[in-house]
Parts: C-alpha cells; structure tokens; sequence
C-alpha cells in the first residue's frame, strides 16, 4: 500500500474521530496517540515505566490488550520524562479523558492505520496545523509554520542567545527559533529557551511538540498569566510572542492599568500595547523582538494608542512594521502585522551591519498569500522568501544590498512618520507603482486592445479564406 494511501486512512481516522466526540477532545486524543507514535523507537529503547509502549496501544486497538480502554491509556502519558529527553521540567498528567466506547474503537482504528506508516516525524505537526485550519483555534493558541518561521529568520537568533516566548501556546515559535539557529552555516549548541502560557493544554502540547524535535526548553511547571505576573526584566536576547488579538478584559483585577508604564498607560479594552510593553521590559540592551499584532495597534486613531506609538518611536526601539495577507488567520478575519522591535538598532552582532537609527522599515506584503484547500489562504513561501531577504539586507545581514521598492518596502526617517501623526501602517509609506484608478483603467484598455486583436485575426482568416476561392 502507497504511503500517501496510508496516511489518508489515518486522517479518516481522527475525521470519525470528531464525529463522536467534540473537535478539541477528538484532536487532544490524536495528538497524543501521534505523539507515542512518534517516539515507538525511543521507548523500545528506553520506556518510560509510567507510560504506554506503542505495542501497548496497538495491541489494545486489536482486542489483545489488558481490558483498560485507549483513553485511559493515553491519560498516564507524563511529560517530558528524564530517561526520554535530558532535564526533567514537569511530570504534570495529562489530562485525563474517558471518551465513549465508541470513540475508543475509533480510537484503535487510528492507532492501526497509524502503525502501517512508516515516517512520523511531521504528523504530529500536520495534526496540530490540521486542528487549527479545520477548526478554528484560537491563533495565540497555534501560529501557522508559515509565520512562525517568518518571524524567526527575522530575527535571526543567534545560538548564544537567550530565547522567549511569554504567550508560547504550542510551541512553534520556539522550534522555528532553534530550527533556524541549527540551519546557521556554523551553528554550535541550541540556544537556551524559555516558553510560558496561562493555558496548561497549550503547554503540554507545546511539551510534545518540543520532545518530537529533540529540543530542550523550560516550560516550567505551572501556567503563568505573564501579562500579569510579569517577566524578569533585561534578561532576553531575543523574544517572539503572538499575544491575542485585541484582548479586551485584560485588566480584570483592575491593578494594571494602575502600574507604571514606561510608554503610557494602554487602552482599557484593548491589551496590545500592554503586551508590546511587557515585551520591551524583557530585552536587555541589544534585545529584539517579533510580536504579531492586528493591524489596529498600528493605525489607531486613539489619543492614547497614538501617545504610545509616539513614545516608542521617540524611543527608537521600533525596527520595523510588516503587513500580512488577510485570511491567513482561520480563527479571525482580522489584518495582522508583524512588529519588529529593537533595544539596539545600531551595528552590532545582534543587529547587523547597516546601523538604522531613527529609521523605520515597512513592507507591504499584503498581496503575498496563496490559496490552498478550500478557501484557506497561507503566506506564499515566495512572499515569506522575499520578507526575510527584505529585512535582511535592511539590517545587513547576509550579501545582499537593500533598496526601496516600490509597492513593496521602504525605509522611513521618524521626522516622516511624526508628520503622518505616527501611524505605522506599512500602505501609508509604501507606494504601489500605478495608482489603483490607473491600474484598472490599464487592465480594461489592454483587454480591449486584445479583443481587437482577435477581431484583426478573424477579419484576415476570413479574408485569406475570400481571396483563396477567388
């Protein structure tokens, strides 16, 4: 049987799996069965003496087990474990979960045809990247590849740094961090990383995920709500976080709003400058960061917003302003952008070579998505190639020399963007190379103009067809 034949009976699997229990236990179920999967290898090697083997569950899947149900069996999974993946940093149960006895005869359908495939290295993501599409999830919650890949190579971490993620959700900020330090030409030992989240699901996920890599970072052993209990000031190299998207109660004890804020107090229903300078407190002196925010931070109208995007300015710790694709975000129609932030903007081994004090880059790469199944759109590789070069050679990193290109990047001096009020929306400064009015009325002439053309073929076939029969 083809691979790609058996990989479809495993994706039927967790569809029926959904049809007996709800979409998110149906995918917590999966993702943990993709995770022993995963580590069969590893555990015939060295088991775990708390867990399930693989040959365990498949042998439960085919009525030879010892009675207990899959569910009950996936439930002792603890996470990480020492004797599976170095230093242990919790033992925390999953939790557990007890679905109907015809969801755990589903449950060994999937565990059968998962044990016919061969390569597993990537299903736990696909799984993962196939919950979020499919059904919703929340995006502090998951970040599409795509981005989290994006955002990393514009950072560039380097492999002596000290790596955050204060909204870590799974985790796929932190493995496209590591991935791109070990993808360096010379690349040494893994970077030291730090994850945190309120949502304790999230974190084990993230767990899992970081396991399957063969990477390392401390998730620590409780949830953390950082955006109220704070993080160590001055201590990051680098931070990358996808906070929620416009959090509106985010002050429910009613003290942060009361606290002192080094750019000014953020809106009251709205937590993303909150979040950007909670970010900030934790760079240290050639820190940066990425962090995704909608659109809104850059642009709002509010006296308030603007008085903070003002002082960040007058600051310099903003680098750059990239506009995403709509509708690469399933779980909300919102516009995002990326924010590049920087303690250090001068020409250093964390920065790069072109010093770029009291200047801004924006990119326009709203026009870069791609469809894929269905209606789902994606940040095209080509688009997501094309930011990393742009911002790259912005901050001299890498041979290639930047330029300004129109429709598409241009590096702004602060005195411009204070004469537009401090609105950071990249189409504000990035000019497209024909006026949309001009644009379309080039696309009507030139199909015109081609009609014509047709016409001008016709007319000489049916006169050539004339003069042939005298």
């Amino acid at each position: 049987m083809a691979e790609g034949h058996r990989l479809a009976k495993v994706w039927d699997a967790v569809d029926g799996l959904t049809g007996l229990v709800s979409p998110l236990v149906a995918y917590h179920l999966a993702l943990r069965v993709f995770f022993l999967h995963g580590l069969r290898k590893l555990q015939e090697a060295n088991p775990a003496p708390s867990w399930p083997t693989w040959a365990t569950l498949v042998a439960g899947a085919g009525g030879q087990g010892t009675g207990q149900s899959l569910g009950h069996l996936l439930s002792e999974v603890r996470l990480p474990d020492e004797s599976l993946q170095g230093r242990s940093h919790s033992r925390e149960d999953i939790v557990s979960l007890s679905p109907s006895p015809a969801a755990d005869r589903q449950l060994g359908t999937l565990v059968l045809a998962l044990d016919s495939v061969n390569e597993s290295r990537d299903l736990f993501e696909d799984c993962l990247e196939r919950f979020s599409t499919r059904h919703g999830v929340r995006g502090e919650y998951y970040t599409p590849r795509a981005i989290a890949q994006l955002m990393a190579s514009m950072l560039a971490p380097l492999e002596t740094d000290r790596i955050l993620d204060p909204v870590c959700g799974s985790g796929g900020f932190l493995i496209a961090a590591a991935q791109h330090v070990a993808a360096r030409p010379i690349a040494g030992d893994p970077p030291a990383m730090h994850g945190l989240d309120v949502n304790n699901e999230a974190r084990r996920i993230a767990m899992m995920r970081l396991v399957l890599q063969g990477l390392d970072a401390e998730i620590g052993v409780n949830p953390v709500d950082t955006l109220h209990s704070g993080l160590t000031p001055s201590s990051f190299d680098v931070v990358l976080a996808n906070p929620p998207f416009n959090m509106s109660n985010w002050d429910y004890t009613g003290k942060l709003r009361n606290r002192s804020w080094g750019y000014g107090t953020p809106p009251k229903g709205n937590a993303n400058f909150a979040w950007l300078q909670r970010i900030l407190e934790t760079l240290n002196a050639t820190g940066r960061a990425g962090v995704l925010l909608a659109a809104g931070a850059a642009t709002g109208s509010r006296v308030g917003e603007r008085l903070i995007r003002q002082r960040l300015l007058e600051d310099d710790v903003v680098a750059a302003i990239v506009a995403l694709p709509d509708k690469i975000f399933r779980h909300t129609k919102t516009a995002a952008c990326v924010w590049l932030l920087s303690k250090n903007k001068s020409a250093n081994p964390h920065w790069g070579r072109r010093p770029r004090q009291e200047h801004v880059l924006f990119v326009d790469a709203s026009r870069t998505a791609e469809r894929v199944a269905g209606r789902q759109h994606v940040l095209s590789r080509v688009g997501a190639d094309r930011i990393h070069r742009t911002v790259s050679a912005w901050r001299g990193i890498g041979a290639e020399a930047y330029e300004d290109q129109e429709g598409w990047c241009r590096s702004v001096t602060l005195e411009e963007i204070a004469a537009r009020n401090y609105d950071l929306l990249p189409i504000r400064y990035v000019k497209a190379t024909v006026p949309q009015s001009k644009s379309t009325e080039i696309e009507r002439l030139t199909r015109e103009l081609y009609g014509h053309f047709d016409q001008a073929a016709q007319l000489e076939r049916r006169l050539r067809e004339l003069l042939e029969k005298g």
